[in-house]
């Protein structure tokens, strides 16, 4: 993604969801930037098709992340990333 069309989107999302990057950030700050996008494309409901081409990043990247995601979120198995990350 190129920068301008990164900062479009990071600007669109944060008008939609103004309060979003913060309350995600307090519920688990060690989350990184790329990993954060993610969250943000998981809130506007885009499917792992969609997230891999916004970030272009390959299936197995976004399988590796949304991994890392929900370890450093302490979700369990049984917990769903797309819910916990909807009611943020």
């Amino acid at each position: 993604m190129s920068i301008q069309t990164s900062q479009n989107f990071e600007l669109g999302f944060a008008q939609t969801y103004p309060n979003f990057t913060k309350n995600l950030v307090d519920t688990c700050d060690e989350l990184s930037f790329q990993e954060i996008k993610i969250c943000m494309c998981i809130k506007l409901s885009y499917s792992n098709v969609q997230i891999e081409k916004q970030l272009n990043i390959s299936a197995s990247t976004l399988s590796n992340m949304r991994s890392s995601i929900r370890k450093k979120m302490g979700l369990s198995r049984s917990q769903n990333l797309t819910t916990t990350i909807l009611k943020i």
